[in-house]
């Protein structure tokens, strides 16, 4: 069994020492192309780019997702040789969001917390975070309305989703259940562990805090509290996990935003979302839905806000397939400007 492992073991040397040779020579291709992003002033980010490299991966017995995982982090890296890539997310350190950002840009980039998502905005707007994280909608409470107002007042572009799956965990250094008295908790998350909540802790104080990570905070410097958060929350605060996966829902999911200041190339397997007025008349929702049938267009995601400038006066928010380049597209939205009020384009970015 020994000389049989041992040869199977001498292949993979050979093969890791290949991988390592050809990423030393993709690190040579990357400074060259370096050298002329800076000279033209260009983003180091190609969000594009690296979404058709993804695509290209050829599928075998290595696990796709794993993959991914790989090529996410040599693409970090190959950033970091560029030039350090600043992203700002909804904090603290150890969030969701936090989360969403390396799922996105690695490890190897550099994060900056902020305390709500107007200051993620503000961030990227005056140039200190080059794009930002947000969550935008989750399967289970629906839609993240401070982030589609920010949204509607912003230039910033949306450069890319996310969906994360979101495994709620019980954190407190408490000997057992019984002994909890009192849960930090965010009021979304309380939402989607109401049902577990009411079972297992129901006598507890339920306090509400800003975010899953200041819970996990609270909750490591009181051994009779407990937090609601991840797995990296209660290893970044010392806290241990005394219940695993609390959600009411097993598919929960939250579904992020990248935000930066340019619009992305076509994939060629993309969304777009766009912000619209419509006219106060009878007829007017059918008049921005039509263009899209008629092009066939397929919408994937509608939402309403209001406008904030005058009662019942509302924001409508449109995802759909495609890119604001792809000619259907621009055929639909020529319709859509001409039969609405205003129409926003809010960013067109890979399809996750």
């Amino acid at each position: 069994m020994k000389d049989k492992i041992s040869g199977y073991r001498k292949r993979i040397d050979l093969i890791d020492a290949k991988l390592a040779e050809l990423l030393h020579e993709r690190a040579v291709n990357i400074k060259k192309i370096a050298a002329i992003k800076n000279a033209a002033g260009a983003p180091v980010y190609d969000l594009g780019r690296e979404a058709l490299i993804l695509k290209k991966l050829k599928k075998g017995l290595f696990p796709e997702a794993g993959l991914r995982a790989v090529f996410n982090e040599i693409f970090s890296v190959s950033r970091a040789m560029q030039r350090k890539v600043v992203t700002a997310y909804l904090g603290p350190v150890a969030s969701y969001s936090h989360l969403a950002g390396i799922s996105r840009f690695g490890k190897f980039s550099e994060f900056k917390a902020e305390d709500s998502i107007r200051d993620v905005f503000l961030e990227v707007e005056k140039g200190n975070a080059d794009y930002g994280c947000v969550p935008i909608e989750n399967s289970t409470e629906g839609a993240v309305n401070y982030t589609y107002d920010m949204l509607a007042d912003s230039d910033l572009k949306i450069c890319s989703e996310i969906m994360l799956q979101i495994n709620h965990n019980l954190l407190s250094n408490a000997a057992s259940l019984k002994a909890v008295k009192k849960v930090y908790v965010h009021p979304q998350t309380r939402a989607q562990c109401r049902s577990w909540l009411e079972a297992n802790l129901p006598g507890a104080e339920l306090v509400e805090v800003s975010s899953n990570s200041k819970s996990a905070l609270l909750a490591a410097g009181d051994k009779n509290a407990a937090g609601i958060g991840s797995e990296l929350a209660a290893e970044e605060y010392g806290v241990k996990i005394l219940a695993r996966s609390i959600q009411d829902m097993a598919d929960n999911y939250t579904r992020f935003f990248i935000i930066g200041s340019q619009i992305n190339s076509r994939t060629g397997d993309d969304k777009t979302s766009i912000m619209v007025s419509i006219k106060d008349k009878v007829g007017a929702l059918y008049s921005l839905l039509k263009p899209f049938q008629t092009h066939s267009v397929n919408l994937t995601n509608i939402e309403s806000r209001p406008s904030r400038k005058k009662a019942w006066d509302y924001y409508f928010f449109v995802d759909f397939k495609g890119h604001v380049d792809d000619k259907k597209v621009k055929a639909a939205l020529k319709e859509v400007d001409k039969n609405c009020g205003f129409v926003k384009v809010l960013g067109s970015y890979p399809r996750f």
